[in-house]
């Protein structure tokens, strides 16, 4: 790992420890597991008529296996679906979220 990716590695999770909620995440059919993530919602994103939308900032590290379309996360008792996930090369990755019931 390079000296850029550790330091980045660092300041993420420092990121997260600071700013960071309690999330529970679940891939597919699996079990829930619970991660830390920051939940951005003041994008352009939210505006959309046809729903409202989030982006949520996460450690690629906390998971099993890679976050992906269509997998479930609560927070605070709210539904969000994963439309989309921005890996950032070193580590980190930022989901695109939609809420439902």
């Amino acid at each position: 790992m390079s000296a850029w990716s550790t330091q980045s590695g660092l300041a993420d999770a420092a990121l997260l420890a600071a700013f960071g909620q309690p999330v529970s995440y679940q891939q597919g059919t699996g079990d829930p597991f619970p991660i830390t993530g920051i939940l951005q919602r003041e994008t352009d994103e939210e505006r959309h008529q046809d729903g409202v939308y989030a982006r949520l900032f996460v450690r690629l590290a906390d998971f099993p296996s890679r976050p992906d379309h269509g997998d479930e996360v609560v927070i605070n008792e709210l539904y969000y679906t994963v439309f989309d996930v921005s890996v950032d090369p070193p580590g980190a990755a930022w989901l695109r979220l939609r809420q439902h019931d």
